[in-house]
């Protein structure tokens, strides 16, 4: 049995929660909300789970592996957009031979948990908590071990140490690796996520604490989402960053993320836009003896927008005119710092440019982060659109990981060379078959 799963892209109306991950990666019950429906269509017999990822399609990938721990086969496909259920059965629906066929029960939006229809989570943060409360006595999961209720309507895991002082008021959920100090009051209608610490005095009432968030001394926490340093208060909306550690902060290792938003990738770009200054300022030097633009600006459409209104979002990258080779993209070392280009990537689309992509094939370059190298490089291809451009494109964005960034900097450094506009190198595959590759995929 073969399900398709639609992950949400994000909403207005709980715009804070989708900050840091992909509302289907949103921690709930120390689960997050697609583990929960992939757990569902476990149980009802699936063995092939098909994952639409339209926002963050590479977080969604990572959190999920290729579904060996519930024992199926999980692929996630990124979209340009969120797809409505019918959208998803017929772009999908291939010949028999392929299998896919899904009956109409098999294709869902993940917008609520299972087994509560009457209870949407994306209206708003009223609506996303009167879920949570709804569901608090059903997040059991065949994984889940040691889970126990220690008093009616008191659920508490494994290795969770509560001061004997500490008050917790029913309902109240506390998940694994949770420490309550001193004093503290939880509850009522209170969920701590795993690895969550509750120190001396505080107060928790009406609230979710995220994973790994520290809630210090004598802080009170009501009516909120608190996750790391993110308060959010379900009842008004108002949404703000804690900037006193001491009161609310993450106990996490930051993670490495990508390359552009991860410190050790801009510290690596600032010190090579450092080291290759001098022949940088030599080629600026003579590009205005030449009476050029010396450093063009170009617009580029921002990637991984999940709406149509967020699509039109852009950031501004320059290049040294009149260079060929790589030096001409030395000014992108500058973008990487800032955080609009990842190190590797698709290369940066004009609007011009991402309005010209003429199908969903195509438009999988924009589901990609814009990066200074591409596969595109790594084949020798000519940095412009072309039909072998758009063919790397697509298959990077489905299949990006840490070896093919490896692949794309080994080539392009290495065995390509420097890009000579007008004199490309033959790909080693074709378009049409890595076209086919990646249909194949989502096939």
């Amino acid at each position: 049995m073969k399900t398709l799963l639609i992950c949400p892209a994000r909403r207005a109306a709980v715009a804070a929660l989708a900050d840091s991950s992909p509302l289907a990666l949103v921690p709930v019950f120390g689960r997050c909300l697609l583990e929960y429906w992939i757990a569902e269509r476990v149980a009802r017999g699936a063995r092939h789970v098909l994952v639409l990822a339209s926002d963050r399609p590479d977080q969604v990938r990572a959190k999920l592996d290729d579904g060996t721990r519930w024992g199926v086969r999980i692929e996630v496909l990124p979209e340009i957009r969120e797809l409505t259920a019918a959208e998803a059965r017929a772009k999908y629906r291939a010949s028999p031979a392929a299998g896919w066929l899904p009956a109409p029960a098999d294709a869902l939006l993940v917008d609520r948990l299972p087994g509560l229809p009457d209870h949407p989570l994306l209206e708003g943060y009223a609506a996303w908590f009167a879920a949570l409360q709804a569901w608090q006595p059903h997040p059991f999961t065949p994984d889940r071990i040691g889970q126990r209720e220690v008093r009616p309507g008191v659920w508490v895991g494994l290795h969770s140490r509560i001061d004997p002082t500490a008050q917790i008021e029913a309902p109240c959920w506390i998940g694994e690796n949770v420490t309550i100090g001193p004093d503290a009051v939880i509850g009522p209608e209170s969920i701590l996520d795993d690895g969550v610490l509750v120190d001396t005095g505080a107060r928790v009432a009406r609230s979710v604490v995220g994973p790994q968030t520290y809630v210090g001394e004598w802080t009170s926490v009501e009516n909120s989402f608190a996750h790391g340093d993110a308060l959010t208060n379900w009842r008004t909306g108002s949404a703000l960053r804690v900037p006193d550690a001491f009161l609310l902060s993450s106990l996490a290792p930051r993670p490495r993320g990508t390359e552009s938003a991860g410190w050790s990738g801009r510290t690596l770009a600032l010190l090579a836009l450092v080291v290759t200054a001098p022949a940088a300022a030599l080629a600026i030097l003579v590009a205005a003896c030449r009476e050029n633009p010396v450093l063009p600006a170009r617009l580029a459409i921002r990637p991984g927008t999940p709406s149509p209104a967020a699509a039109v979002a852009t950031f501004t990258f320059r290049e040294i005119a009149g260079v060929a080779g790589w030096l001409r993209r030395w000014p992108q070392l500058w973008s990487i710092v800032r955080g609009d280009l990842a190190w590797f990537g698709n290369r940066p689309l004009s609007p011009a440019a991402a309005a010209a992509l003429a199908n969903d094939f195509e438009r999988l370059w924009l589901a990609a982060p814009a990066g200074f190298f591409s596969l595109a490089d790594a084949h020798g291809c000519a940095e412009s659109p072309s039909e072998e451009t758009h063919a790397h494109a697509s298959y990077y964005a489905v299949h990006a990981c840490p070896r093919l960034n490896w692949f794309i900097l080994t080539r392009a450094l290495f065995r390509s060379g420097p890009i000579h506009p007008g004199r490309p190198r033959r790909s080693l595959l074709r378009p049409a078959a890595l076209s086919h590759l990646v249909q194949k995929q989502q096939s």
